[in-house]
């Protein structure tokens, strides 16, 4: 096994072919998930299923300067990958527990076999990102997202509830129900935020992979994406909430359904672009020594460094206090 530059090895023959027949063979056997998961797809709860392979094949291109200049294959240390994706896909077969879910893991650990034993661990440092990323094509398992919804029901309820309280709107539930004045808000299931929390963990998680900031800072995207999620649900209730006494129930379902579920993802967005931007004024750069330039420009672009101490200028001379005329004295 000799490495051949990169651009050679995809156009031969040989690789063209085994590279069909392997991505020929995984299509065949997971064709039932695959089609499972594109119906699920056009279901609320996961429509950012359609949008998961197209980013992982922009978080290639993304992370292209990482692709090898020579590829080695075959990479037999690939077929780890497969022997461990075939147990999975087969105790899954005949289990039944969360079929999907596992059977996703599965294809996930043969796609990355199949970038090793055609590209070689090189390949595989480039596009183990993009490949585990294809995680979220698929649903969850059934008791998870029924662990998930009923909590998730909850807190936007009393969440609901508190907000409209504090705004000024006689408010008390019972269970599910939210009675504001003279109408009656039930939080249903769907309205849970399941279907939020999925799609914006989803991107925070794109955003986390492609963003370039400390992974402090990535870890933290993560972490917000939750809470982020859950209050954009509990904004929109008590919005709804609002204009139901405001405007009429009409309004308020109108909007309910169609306005606010559309904004609350650049809500959410927003809320998580303000968050770096704490991020900024909190975890400040390290300057070191730098010239007066440098310093202007980063005042510049955080006015937050107006409030630290002053930076020392590189190449700057220690001022003494200028000594008395006519010798010392006393």
């Amino acid at each position: 096994m000799s490495a051949t530059p990169a651009a050679a090895t995809v156009r031969s023959p040989a690789w063209v072919i085994a590279v069909a027949v392997t991505l020929g063979v995984l299509g065949f056997v997971y064709l039932p998930l695959l089609t499972y998961s594109f119906n699920e797809w056009l279901k609320p709860d996961y429509s950012h299923g359609f949008l998961v392979p197209a980013f992982a094949a922009y978080l290639a291109w993304v992370w292209r300067a990482w692709a090898p200049s020579y590829l080695a294959w075959p990479d037999v240390r690939g077929l780890g990958f497969f022997l461990a994706a075939a147990p999975l896909f087969v105790v899954a077969r005949y289990t039944n527990v969360a079929l999907e879910w596992v059977q996703g893991i599965s294809l996930v650990l043969a796609l990355l076999g199949a970038v090793t034993v055609f590209g070689g661990v090189a390949a595989l440092r480039w596009l183990w990102g993009p490949v585990l990323f294809l995680m979220f094509m698929f649903p969850l398992p059934n008791a998870v997202a029924g662990a998930l919804s009923w909590p998730l029901q909850k807190v936007a309820a009393v969440g609901s509830e508190y907000t409209l309280q504090t705004l000024g709107y006689p408010t008390y539930r019972e269970g599910m129900i939210l009675h504001c004045q003279d109408h009656v808000l039930e939080v249903q299931n769907a309205c849970s935020g399941l279907s939020m929390l999925l799609t914006f963990v989803t991107l925070s998680t794109a955003m986390a992979l492609v963003v370039r900031r400390p992974w402090l800072d990535r870890g933290l995207i993560l972490l917000a994406s939750f809470p982020i999620a859950i209050l954009s649900n509990v904004v929109r209730i008590s919005a709804t909430g609002v204009l139901y006494n405001e405007a009429g129930k009409e309004l308020g379902d109108r909007v309910f359904h169609d306005f606010a579920g559309w904004m609350m993802m650049p809500l959410a967005l927003g809320m998580l672009w303000l968050g770096l931007k704490v991020l900024d004024w909190v975890f400040l750069e390290d300057l070191g020594k730098a010239s007066r330039e440098d310093v202007i420009k980063n005042v510049t672009a955080n006015p937050a460094l107006l409030f630290m101490p002053a930076f020392e200028a590189a190449g700057s001379k220690t001022v003494t206090a200028p000594k008395p005329a006519g010798g010392t004295g006393r």
